[in-house]
């Protein structure tokens, strides 16, 4: 049965790479023929899931090629597809007809919820976790209640990798009884740069307190501390010398560059650090990888756009959407100075993928959009009058704001914003990034 089922679903992998088809449909045929496959599977001894709300495809990546620039084959879900059927999908593809892994090193990463399921079946050793933030409410509850669900269902005796300016991450790892935690973190002499952000109030899930931050860089990451004696862990791995104009960072004195200035760039890149040479990869190479890394398709990308650049990020949490913010309330500073206007478009759905609950929304700094300098403010996808009705009361003009009622006119109104000769920069979750960056694209030939 399950050489029939292996073979099976290549074939169905190989129809679906021909269509153009989506990369989780062997996994989803694979689990319903067979429930329990992921049993059968023998994975290598060096693996690592990587795991968290924000970080996970980026730090993936990142990782993957760095151990490929090893010379060692690695069996890695590169497409993202990180629910239990795309791991079953890479796991198959990637093994032989006894479901033995053929790669060297495996290199998942795993939505949050989805390690509960396949964890008892797989058995892992190594964990990343990158940061938990409040995300798709309808599926994972708030924060601390994905982190208590996890804390009750994550096996124990895993060497864990911890972003340790986390607290509900540092408080996870303290629940579970890891084998080894490595913490990373930033330094606590950096200081982010006074901004409009506001930020919510963290409590000490030990007793209830209000959390002191000693530094705070967004959402809940930060030094943090309770006088029940909660704090933020000794690191083992420190970001320093953070310059987020030269892009550029050191850990024990070595340089790492960046491919573009946010401060949630130098945590993935630190997260790879940590991890590789926790492995025994030298720094050099580490270096020499992740400072040749561009960005992934749709998260910090830029894409040609009149005599500027399109900007096109994908955001889907209040982390998320407070980081890009503070990068728009930058460059509309910027345009203040050069004495120019930009446009941007903002487009959110809230489909089954993109979690059903809007609230998340209500916690966007819309705020700090507040410029004279913005131009326009299209707004596309199932939640713009929500959206609009949030610009609103932070206080942008309802005059500059453009609704785009259908799907099928967005094309025409990226294009007008071509036309315009204004830099432009874009917002979407995860089922408007395709149809944004497919306008994007297409706009070009409408205006030549």
């Amino acid at each position: 049965m399950t050489k029939f089922v292996y073979y099976l679903t290549l074939l169905i992998g190989k129809l679906q790479r021909i269509k153009g088809g989506g990369t989780s449909f062997p996994g989803k045929v694979a689990l319903r023929m067979k429930p329990d496959i992921l049993k059968e599977f023998k994975i290598p001894e060096h693996h690592v899931f990587i795991s968290g709300t924000n970080g996970k495809t980026s730090t993936a990546n990142y990782l993957a090629e760095v151990f490929r620039q090893t010379g060692q084959s690695v069996c890695h879900n590169a497409a993202g597809a990180n629910l239990k059927q795309g791991i079953v999908s890479s796991l198959l593809q990637n093994s032989d007809s006894s479901l033995r892994i053929k790669s060297d090193v495996l290199i998942l990463e795993i939505d949050e919820l989805t390690m509960l399921n396949v964890f008892p079946e797989l058995n892992p050793q190594h964990l990343i976790l990158t940061n938990l933030f409040t995300d798709q409410i309808d599926r994972f509850g708030d924060k601390w209640q994905l982190a208590t669900t996890l804390s009750e269902k994550l096996p124990q005796g895993m060497t864990l990798y911890v972003n340790g300016d986390d607290p509900v991450l540092v408080w996870l790892t303290q629940q579970i009884n890891p084998k080894k935690v490595v913490y990373y973190g930033l330094t606590a002499e950096y200081s982010i740069a006074d901004t409009k952000t506001k930020f919510q109030t963290e409590k000490c899930p030990y007793c209830n307190s209000k959390l002191n931050y000693e530094q705070r860089y967004y959402d809940s990451l930060g030094k943090f501390s309770c006088e029940c004696g909660f704090k933020s862990p000794n690191l083992d791995y420190i970001a320093e010398d953070i310059d987020l104009i030269e892009q550029q960072f050191t850990v024990n004195y070595q340089t790492y560059r960046m491919a573009y200035p946010q401060l949630y760039l130098v945590y993935n890149m630190l997260t790879v650090v940590a991890y590789a040479q926790e492995t025994g990869i030298s720094i050099d190479l580490i270096a020499k990888v992740l400072s040749e890394q561009t960005e992934t398709e749709g998260r910090f990308e830029f894409l040609s756009f009149n005599k500027h650049s399109a900007w096109l990020n994908l955001v889907k949490n209040p982390a998320g959407i407070n980081q890009s913010l503070t990068y728009l309330e930058q460059q509309l500073t910027s345009a203040t100075e050069n004495n120019q206007k930009i446009n941007l478009l903002l487009a959110f759905n809230n489909m089954y993928v993109d979690g059903l609950d809007s609230t998340w929304l209500e916690q966007a700094d819309f705020e700090l959009l507040q410029s004279d300098n913005l131009a326009a403010i299209y707004l596309a996808g199932s939640l713009q009058n929500i959206v609009c009705e949030l610009l609103k009361k932070s206080g942008i003009p309802e005059n500059i704001i453009v609704l785009i009622p259908e799907q099928e006119q967005l094309t025409q109104a990226i294009s007008e914003m071509r036309q315009s000769d204004l830099p432009g920069y874009f917002l979407t979750n995860f089922t408007m990034l395709e149809p944004v960056r497919t306008s994007i694209l297409k706009s070009s030939k409408m205006t030549k």
